[in-house]
């Protein structure tokens, strides 16, 4: 991995313009606060550095004395000499503290690394399993609508500011609040407990699919039958229990005919209302088979058996029919191999009573976790040198995985009807708050603004490099990328429809469901199911490790660029430390109780404050910045200016989306915990108690930088708010931002 040329160079960059003449007689110079004092060519490597130029005037400052003293006593000549080297040496301090003081800082030795590191943090397991669930939730197509708006107004903004952030100020979520509104520097902190918090459940997410990848190899699916150990007396295949219904109907239609003598005549006594024995047999009988066909698919009565008993009159069908609708008797509800194995094999869960008693960590399922544990770290542990080479791999075989899963899915039976239920707008859904707040979250997860991520990984940019072709092009592909993904789900829940005989509704999982249990389901059933269940684990595999790659990486990056004597010169050893202390603290979503605890983490951990922070950092950004020098900041790293939509959706438009999606989570903020597990009461007190736990790290920060200010309080405000001057370096587009320890 290379350095940004010129680095070595005493003659390289020191910065860009940051300084702005103001009209008047006098021409007196106004400057904006900057980490560079030269002109507009030392972005371009063509002026000297700060540290270097601050030589030169020292030096010329010992000439200038010299000169005049020619015309004066020995003891001025003296006391001149004496002050000047004063003034040299406190300059060559200056210099040599920003030329010391900054490690130098790796940039990306491509520029496509950098954009796949970006896709591969963007494009996750959400886009395969929540954006399609979503979208399915609330009414296809017509989802697309408010998806579409949420990016442009609130995702797209959010994700260039980010990005231009971290690519100007070169450091990450610490270091560039000082350049920024020192007071919000616990918007980094916040932001680093909440990427803890998705190391935890999320790395135990990707170990699910590692269990499902090892499980693929044999000869046979495991979820494909029942009859394992794990298996219940309810567990019963698809197509089994299709085939068993229809079986039923035939056998139970030869029973009604075979009771009587004249079948037809017992069935006039019945329709008519008259007694005998026949009747009161046939009777008898009809109820026995409107009992069992209720059981099995009570949807078949108007449909398979008037069939099959069309000799008979309209009454008597009628009157079966109605006999059958009567009786509701309580059976024990079927389970697919699938569900059982994923609940009862891989997670075990039924050993656990939720959150109350979760039991012991389930070793194969640690040891997976552990697996996952040791890809990232061996990713991780050299920055982007390691990083850079590893997301070739894995950002870019999900698209290959993808697209052939794509190609088989439309091959299959009812592919069709589950596409045109995925592109069908359902327009009434519109006007469901809910829809624009899932819309907006599936926006800000997706993306991914406030996770620091963004921020981390274009710190490692070149200077120049051109940040809003890079936002509009990685934004689009993730949104694109979700999209396709639609296909492929929608493509096999319309084939599991079309198998099962049920309405699509009737299909779909919520959640992780659909990927562990749904999905392979369906890929049970297909031909070459294990070739089809390799590909598809790993495919999820590889989209959850660049994702949990990216949210490390803005912490870890923070920390560096925050303590880089303490930590940064000492990387190596501080991922792994990090990494097994994530580990040890992630062990109880291993237990056989841990997918409810995964949910619970989801929810309070990062799916809550996330929002809060995301909405403090553009309002310090957009508003106690301000949305002039932040553009400043993008023309000189890019020569023009945004455009003024960009600048009313910055200072206006994203904060009041914010605004309003933070509301209404935390108003339905039950709805995502979901129906299928009822928290106790305990865990909502502690989960608000974890969601408070980033967030007061925003106010506790403006306490003490405010106590720990010199001065009165309005000094003390000035410093607290006002952005810090930033030491310049030698190299070409880079501040000295570290704390001196």
């Amino acid at each position: 991995m290379g350095n940004e040329p010129g680095t070595t160079s005493s003659t390289g960059s020191g910065g860009s313009s940051g300084g702005r003449h103001t009209a008047g007689g006098g021409g007196a110079k106004k400057e904006r606060d900057s980490w560079s004092t030269g002109d507009r060519g030392a972005a371009n490597g063509t002026g000297e550095s700060a540290g270097t130029e601050g030589a030169s005037d020292g030096a010329k400052d010992t000439k200038d004395a010299t000169t005049n003293g020619g015309n004066s006593s020995a003891d001025e000549k003296k006391s001149a000499a004496t002050e000047t080297a004063q003034i040299l040496n406190s300059k060559e301090r200056s210099l040599v503290v920003a030329l010391t003081g900054e490690r130098r800082r790796e940039t990306w030795s491509q520029k496509a690394e950098f954009l796949l590191a970006v896709i591969g943090f963007a494009v996750d397991l959400g886009n395969v399993w929540r954006f399609p669930y979503i979208c399915y939730q609330n009414g296809g197509g017509a989802f697309l609508i408010p998806y579409c708006i949420m990016l442009l107004f609130g995702g797209l903004p959010l994700f260039y500011m980010e990005l231009a952030l971290g690519q100007f100020h070169r450091c990450g979520c610490l270091s560039i609040w000082k350049r920024i509104c020192p007071a919000l520097k616990g918007v980094g902190y916040a932001i680093c407990l909440i990427d803890i918090y998705m190391g935890m459940y999320y790395n135990t997410i990707i170990g699910w699919a590692v269990y499902y990848l090892f499980a693929s190899f044999s000869s046979e699916l495991p979820w494909t039958k029942c009859g394992n150990p794990w298996n219940t007396d309810a567990c019963s295949p698809v197509t089994g229990r299709l085939n068993e219904t229809l079986t039923t109907v035939a056998a139970t239609v030869d029973t009604i005919f075979s009771s009587t003598t004249n079948g037809l005549a017992g069935v006039t006594l019945l329709g008519g209302g008259g007694g005998g024995a026949n009747g009161t047999t046939l009777a008898s009988t009809l109820s026995t088979a409107a009992h069992q066909l209720y059981h099995h698919e009570h949807h078949l009565l108007t449909s398979t058996l008037p069939t099959m008993l069309s000799n008979l009159s309209t009454s008597t069908v009628a009157t079966v029919v109605e006999m059958a609708g009567a009786v509701h008797v309580k059976q024990p509800a079927l389970a697919s191999p699938a569900r059982e194995f994923f609940e009862r094999q891989v997670l075990e869960q039924y050993k656990s009573n939720g959150l109350d008693f979760m039991g012991p960590v389930k070793p194969s399922l640690a040891l997976c976790v552990f697996g996952v544990f040791v890809l990232v770290y061996f990713s991780l542990w050299k920055g982007v040198r390691s990083a850079g080479k590893v997301v070739w791999v894995t950002a870019l075989a999900p698209y290959v995985v993808l697209l052939i899963l794509l190609a088989r899915g439309v091959t299959l039976p009812g592919a069709a009807e589950g596409i045109r239920y995925y592109l069908t707008p359902q327009w009434d859904k519109l006007n469901n708050s809910r829809v624009w707040i899932d819309a907006a979250s599936q926006i800000f997860f997706s993306l991914g603004p406030g996770f620091g991520t963004l921020l981390a990984l274009s710190s490692y940019n070149k200077f120049n490099n051109n940040c809003y072709r890079d936002a509009l092009l990685t934004s689009s592909i993730n949104c694109l990328t979700s999209f396709l993904a639609g296909f492929v789900i929608f493509s096999v829940l319309g084939y599991m429809a079309n198998v099962q005989n049920k309405s699509i509704e009737e299909v779909g999982l919520e959640g992780p469901g659909l990927v562990f249990i749904v999905y392979p389901e369906a890929i049970a059933m297909m031909k070459g199911s294990v070739f089809w269940s390799i590909i598809f684990f790993l495919m999820l595999i590889t989209l959850g490790l660049d994702s949990t790659f990216g949210g490390l990486e803005a912490m870890i990056t923070a920390l560096c660029d925050e303590y880089p004597r303490t930590i940064g010169r000492r990387r190596e050893l501080f991922v792994l430390i990090l990494l097994g202390l994530i580990y040890i603290c992630a062990l109880p979503t291993m237990t056989y109780g841990g997918v409810y605890l995964v949910n619970f983490l989801n929810v309070y951990g990062p799916g809550l404050a996330i929002l809060f922070v995301v909405f403090i950092e553009a309002a310090g950004v957009f508003w106690f910045y301000g949305v002039e020098n932040f553009s400043s900041d993008i023309e000189q790293m890019l020569g023009k200016k945004p455009s003024l939509f960009w600048r009313i959706c910055w200072k206006y438009i994203s904060p009041t989306f914010l605004f309003c999606i933070l509301v209404f989570s935390l108003l339905g903020y039950e709805d995502m915990l979901g129906e299928e597990y009822s928290y106790p009461e305990w865990s909502v007190a502690a989960g608000w108690a974890l969601t408070l736990s980033s967030v007061l790290c925003i106010p506790t920060y403006v306490i003490y930088k405010f106590l720990k200010s010199p001065g009165d309080c309005r000094d003390r405000l000035r410093r607290t708010f006002k952005p810090e001057p930033l030491i310049p370096t030698a190299i070409p587009g880079q501040l000295y931002t570290g704390t001196a320890v």
